[in-house]
């Protein structure tokens, strides 16, 4: 029960990362705030509150925020799973609406959210997680507008990290790698997936529990002493390649 009485809100919450995260955050004692633009259902569990929010909008998110200080009193952690990504193409070829979606929501829906809740986090020395991508990190093909957004989420995540130390909010980012979500799946090919299983030196492909369990370690008690981290969860691709004949 490492969040035993916290209360969190996940962003994206309604599929992927972000809905392995309420179940397991829901699992250690957490009451959780579900914010996605189309929520999943509860369950009937009433510490579970799924609320329609899209990100993108600063309105939206400081109406979500407002009401969730309003019913818990305080926030104690923020997970920005919420996410989009648009076609694969080479640079040339992007038509700038991607760059402009991927950083509405991507980018702008991590700072809406971190401003609206920053005074209730900084009141009880709170922790945030953004999900980055192992994109941020190491170029991947005809990827340059994800890649170019998450790679400002983990430049933010240590801006933010820097700021705010001294309120006592901790903020850290995961980068995930190759992960069956709804999001990854709909570009997933059988020959994209055995590549990929080629390239990392663990041998496969996660699954969005597993990410959400760097998740919740970011966010408890078990890395207080953490704040500013840009984990890569990608079973070992950006360490290194992994087959040369040496």
């Amino acid at each position: 029960m490492m969040l035993k009485d916290k209360i969190v809100v996940v962003t994206g919450a309604g599929s992927g990362i972000g809905r392995a995260c309420v179940e397991r955050f829901r699992a250690e004692g957490a009451t959780v705030e579900a914010w996605d633009r189309d929520p999943a259902d509860t369950g009937g569990d009433e510490r579970i509150v799924a609320r329609q929010v899209d990100v993108s909008s600063a309105e939206a998110v400081g109406a979500a925020a407002a009401e969730a200080g309003n019913r818990w009193g305080g926030v104690d952690v923020l997970v920005n799973c919420a996410g989009v990504i648009t076609p694969n193409l080479p640079a040339q070829d992007v038509d700038p609406k991607d760059y402009q979606r991927n950083f509405d929501v991507n980018l702008m829906g991590v700072v809406h959210t971190t401003r609206e809740l920053h005074a209730m986090l900084a009141e009880r020395s709170g922790a945030i997680v953004n999900v980055a991508s192992q994109a941020a990190l190491v170029c991947l093909p005809h990827q340059s507008a994800y890649s170019a957004i998450k790679g400002a989420v983990a430049a933010l995540t240590r801006s933010l990290a820097i700021d705010w130390a001294s309120e006592g909010v901790r903020v850290n980012a995961v980068c995930p790698g190759f992960t069956r979500t709804p999001m990854a799946t709909g570009q997933m090919t059988p020959e994209l997936e055995a590549a990929v299983s080629r390239r990392v030196p663990l041998g496969r492909i996660f699954e969005p529990e597993e990410i959400a369990a760097s998740i919740l370690f970011l966010a408890s008690d078990l890395s207080s002493a953490v704040t500013g981290v840009v984990l890569p969860v990608d079973g070992g691709w950006t360490a290194g390649e992994p087959a040369l004949p040496m």
